[in-house]
C-alpha cells in the first residue's frame, strides 16, 4: 500500500507500527533544509534543484528510516517565492 506524506504537523508519541513510520518520514521532510537556488550568484535551473534535493532527500529517508521505500517525490509551493515543500509517496516494509 502507497502512502503520501508530506511535513510533520503534530507528533503522536504512541505511534507504532505503520503509523510510527509514516510519522518518522513526516519529521525527516519537516527538517530537510533546500539550499538556496542563487549559491555562487548564479540561478540554477529549477529542475537541477529538484533533482539534486530529490536524490538528497532519498538518502535521508533511506538512512533514517529503512522501512519506509521511496515510490515518487515532489514538491509543492512556489519557487518564484522561495517555498517548496517537499511530499513523498511511500510503501512501508514493515519488518
Amino acid at each position: 500500500m502507497t502512502h503520501q506524506v508530506t511535513a510533520l504537523n503534530h507528533v503522536n508519541g504512541n505511534a507504532t507500527g505503520v503509523e510510527g513510520i509514516l510519522q518518522n518520514v513526516a519529521f525527516i521532510l519537516s527538517t530537510f533544509a533546500l539550499p538556496c537556488p542563487l549559491r555562487n550568484y548564479g540561478m540554477k535551473p529549477f529542475q537541477r534543484l529538484k533533482k539534486i534535493n530529490t536524490k538528497r532527500l532519498i538518502e535521508c529517508i533511506q538512512r533514517f528510516e529503512p522501512r519506509a521505500i521511496v515510490v515518487e517525490v515532489d514538491y509543492l509551493g512556489d519557487i518564484n517565492r522561495g517555498k517548496l515543500e517537499p511530499t513523498v509517496k511511500v510503501i512501508v516494509n514493515e519488518l
